[in-house]
């Protein structure tokens, strides 16, 4: 049975994971998820239609409807938050879809999280958890025995090497590489290009080759 989908963020990634969910439902013998809707507290967004989905409303659409018929993705890319909205949606009482690109590479020996989306062209290869509410973006490559934390948002290019732990909420920059073995705390923001070779504590902004810290969050 066609499963109904929500968005929540009506933004450019958005209108990614809404082709993203089209290309799944392409490479099914029926398609699998119905595409209602989205919705997003920017007030500037309310009435438009994005890519053939419409904006429904701010999110107490979510307090005034009733939601059992409908399967939810936060599209927010801020780990903080995306952690704060899913909360909220959490309170009302969605219920949480997860979608993996059909081009994705990914072992039987891999878990995914609700609320999580993977995107074309990622490699994750055997024994990797990957949580919940998660963005992995174009072209990663995750390696076996990696753990990423719930919200965790990994942009694209972004190589993640084995057993690499990333806690709640870390955000990987474009490009960046994580080292065999190494773990970044919590909330910590590693900048684009750069190069993970010791471990990185929560909350902090990591930049450079090799990375190092230059912010507390």
């Amino acid at each position: 049975m066609i499963k109904k989908l929500i968005l929540f963020g009506a933004s450019n990634f958005a209108d990614e994971i809404v082709q993203m969910f089209r290309d799944i439902n392409k490479s099914k013998p029926e398609p699998e998820w119905d595409i209602c809707g989205m919705l997003d507290d920017n007030l500037l967004m309310q009435g438009k239609v994005r890519n053939g989905v419409p904006v429904l409303g701010t999110k107490s659409w979510m307090q005034e409807n009733d939601l059992s018929p409908y399967y939810f993705v936060c599209c927010i890319g801020s780990p903080k938050a995306k952690a704060k909205v899913v909360a909220f949606m959490k309170s009302c009482g969605a219920k949480f879809a997860s979608g993996v690109h059909p081009s994705v590479i990914m072992s039987e020996t891999t878990t995914v999280g609700e609320g999580t989306v993977i995107t074309a062209g990622n490699i994750l290869t055997t024994n990797i958890r990957v949580g919940n509410h998660i963005i992995i973006n174009l072209a990663c490559t995750v390696g076996h025995y990696s753990i990423l934390g719930d919200y965790c948002t990994i942009n694209p290019g972004a190589n993640i090497s084995g057993d690499v732990i990333l806690g709640e909420g870390v955000m990987l920059g474009t490009n960046c590489t994580v080292l065999e073995k190494m773990e970044i705390g919590e909330y910590a923001l590693i900048g684009a290009g750069a190069v993970v070779h010791k471990p990185i504590p929560k909350n902090v902004t990591a930049v450079g080759i090799p990375a190092k810290i230059i912010k507390q969050l």
